[in-house]
């Protein structure tokens, strides 16, 4: 009885490993092209979701914007010799002319280049030598208070009178010479800087800490200080 050879079934792989071998190069060379096809599919997005990151980014800036400027103080200083009423009383002054309230910071007044601390010296510098604790003036807190949108602080007021005739025509000449500035924030903490009666405000991060105060003693407003 003759033996049947048995079949041999390894050569057959060779065309099978041959056949992957050129798949993964055929894909190997496509691949790029795959890649930028998948690249220009998805651009579109791309550009879409910057776009509305963008847009989003811009209308909240906008929207803090409009929230700022719809609370933005504007604090001026201001110097009269006569008020409505017909007195005459010379008033040193911070108005609030923005539209959202003030919160007044520190203040520095100088007379001829020195620093001014107190009234009763403010009187003493330009005006009275020797008088200025006899004279009669009131003044009014200027700092770390709120000023509503259109009040006026008045923070010096000397009134005329028999008795402060002459201090008074000297002051009415000479608080033309003041160095006035003021630092005040919004609500929102955005600070800003004005100086003198015409000058733009100033932004800044935050009040100065390095000026010569002024300081108003609440507990003397009626001159006599000693």
């Amino acid at each position: 009885m003759d033996e049947i050879p048995a079949r041999e079934t390894e050569p057959a792989a060779a065309p099978a490993a041959s056949t992957a071998a050129e798949l993964s190069s055929r894909f190997l060379r496509y691949l790029p092209f795959i890649t930028i096809a998948h690249f220009l599919i998805g651009l579109p997005a791309l550009i879409a979701s910057l776009a509305l990151a963008w847009f989003a980014f811009v209308q909240a800036d906008a929207t803090q914007k409009m929230q700022t400027g719809g609370v933005m103080p504007f604090v001026t200083f201001g110097t009269s010799n006569g008020d409505e009423e017909g007195n005459q009383d010379i008033s040193l002054s911070l108005t609030n002319n923005g539209v959202g309230p003030a919160i007044l910071g520190p203040i520095e007044i100088r007379y001829e280049g020195k620093p001014i601390s107190t009234p009763v010296e403010l009187l003493r510098s330009c005006c009275a030598k020797t008088e200025a604790r006899a004279l009669r003036f009131s003044t009014s807190p200027s700092t770390g208070i709120a000023v509503r949108p259109g009040e006026t602080i008045e923070f010096v007021s000397f009134p005329r009178t028999p008795a402060t005739e002459k201090v008074w025509q000297i002051f009415n000449k000479e608080r033309w010479k003041l160095q006035v500035r003021a630092c005040y924030c919004s609500i929102f903490n955005d600070c800003w800087v004005t100086e003198g009666m015409q000058g733009l405000p100033k932004a800044v991060d935050k009040c100065p800490a390095d000026w010569s105060l002024y300081r108003e003693d609440a507990g003397n407003r009626i001159a006599g200080v000693s």
